[in-house]
């Protein structure tokens, strides 16, 4: 019999890759979406069923008509936490006596009895999962991985082995929101790191890291990898995680000196942009028992380099010829939405990157200084729910501080509804030493064109990238992408 999976909120990213991976495996799949997306209207042309309207009668047929016969055997119900309780479809299934599932229930199912390779971390697991799905795949080890972001190469947040291929590597990316990685069991893994976020789920920053440390545990003997800024507080926080036998990673500046370090991993020696038609960045990769690897490719910044060693490293156990590294990490297309050049020429640039967290914002500003020396850098960001705005306030309005020119666009509610006194503006009014502009959408052009940016730098994981293509229009209408 042919499985049947519906998905309510299908146009999430990590539900759209499970979506793809059940049509993969021949079952009739269809999903509901409140918004249509690029995303979407993908899954649509691959053959999957979108509807926009949560109408019951928008439903696939056969669901209707188990629907109407009470036979909910048939389905697999797949749903996500971002559907309030009170929508009538998620209600409608329910009292029709379907079983409802989280992505997470439903891909610690899939990975039992299989080798899986996992990135923790409240930020960088994007880009270092999707970077170790690139490396086994380009030196030729099977792999099948179910990302948080689209693979710009792949074009896909799914990457599947090929048919011949037998016993493929699982990479995930063990997502902390909801508790959601706690489904996972894995053979290695990486915890990138463990800052505060998601507040609104957890409440304390304590929580956070139980939940890491619980996490942690599960991963099997021997096959724990963390960055060194994960390791103090994790063992402060959870005592037991000190007898993890567990490998650590980071990454120098230039001119930074290893004495102190404990890393029995590896490392990433930064260097500076190179000046080639493509920016290219360097740095020098160090990993345990192999010969320094010199590395060009087009990621910048010192937390990248730290993710494409964290990468490596898990590529190397689960069976990667180290000397394939550098050649694929030149080849790696990055991410989309991370650290993205949009558009580009001598003059003038665009980039999109999902930063959302104050740490990320750092991150991402200081990639762009050092991918643009010398350009006058303009950050555009959307802040992501108001719960998370109130939490880092003060952290988010350090951060932007970096820039030369701000402009801070209305709140992205998601999931969320406003809380009183929360806005973008009391962000701009805590920056110092940056000017700022807290526009209406309506105004976010003309505020955009007074400022006259070099390089312009999307932050937010909202739908603030809807502004790219009119952003660069205005600020150069002649000018080709590269």
């Amino acid at each position: 019999m042919t499985q049947h999976v519906f998905f309510l909120g299908i146009g999430g990213i990590g539900m759209s890759a499970l979506a793809r991976w059940f049509h993969a495996k021949g079952a009739e799949v269809a999903g509901y979406d409140r918004t249509t997306t690029a995303l979407t209207q993908a899954l649509q042309e691959e053959g999957i069923s979108v509807d926009h309207s949560g109408e019951n009668t928008a439903l696939p047929e056969s669901l209707q008509q188990d629907i109407a016969q009470g036979n909910p055997d048939r389905w697999t119900i797949i749903w996500t936490p971002a559907i309030p309780a009170e929508f009538p479809l998620l209600k409608l299934l329910q009292q029709a006596g379907f079983t409802l599932q989280k992505r997470a229930q439903v891909l610690g199912k899939i990975s039992q009895n299989r080798p899986v390779l996992a990135v923790a971390g409240t930020h960088g697991k994007t880009t270092t999962s999707t970077l170790l799905a690139h490396l086994l795949h380009h030196g030729g080890v099977p792999v099948e991985a179910f990302l948080g972001g689209i693979a710009l190469g792949q074009a896909s947040n799914l990457l599947l082995a090929g048919k011949d291929e037998k016993s493929p590597w699982m990479v995930a990316e063990a997502d902390e929101f909801d508790r959601s990685f706690l489904t996972l069991y894995p053979t290695f893994a990486a915890i990138t790191s463990v800052d505060a976020d998601h507040l609104d789920i957890y409440g304390t920053h304590q929580e956070v890291l139980q939940a890491f440390g619980q996490f942690a545990e599960q991963i099997k003997e021997g096959g724990l990898l963390w960055h060194e800024d994960v390791v103090e507080p994790l063992q402060q926080a959870v005592p037991a995680t000190a007898h993890l036998n567990a490998d650590v990673y980071g990454e120098l500046a230039p001119q930074e000196s290893l004495e102190g370090r404990g890393w029995a991993a590896g490392y990433a020696q930064v260097g500076h942009a190179a000046s080639g038609p493509h920016g290219e960045a360097r740095f020098e990769l160090h990993l345990r028992g192999q010969a320094p690897m010199e590395v060009c490719w087009r990621l910048p910044g010192q937390h990248n380099a730290a993710n494409a060693t964290a990468a490596a490293y898990l590529a190397c156990r689960a069976g990667l010829d180290p000397a394939a590294i550098p050649p694929a990490l030149a080849a790696f297309p990055g991410v989309a939405r991370r650290f993205e050049v949009k558009y580009r020429t001598e003059e003038k640039a665009v980039i999109d990157d999902y930063a959302h967290h104050p740490t990320e914002v750092q991150g991402a500003i200081a990639a762009a200084r050092q991918f643009f020396p010398g350009k006058r850098l303009t950050g555009v960001f959307q802040p992501h729910l108001y719960s998370r705005t109130q939490d880092f306030m003060n952290a988010f309005a350090e951060a932007l501080s970096a820039l030369d020119n701000c402009i801070l666009l209305p709140i992205y509610a998601a999931r969320e509804k406003p809380i009183p006194g929360v806005d973008t503006q009391g962000i701009g009014e805590k920056m110092v030493g940056c000017p700022v502009e807290c526009p209406e959408e309506s105004r976010f052009l003309d505020a955009l064109e007074q400022m006259d940016p070099e390089v312009l730098l999307f932050m937010g994981a909202g739908d603030l990238d809807r502004w790219i293509d009119p952003a660069w229009d205005r600020m150069n209408t002649n000018t080709t992408t590269h």
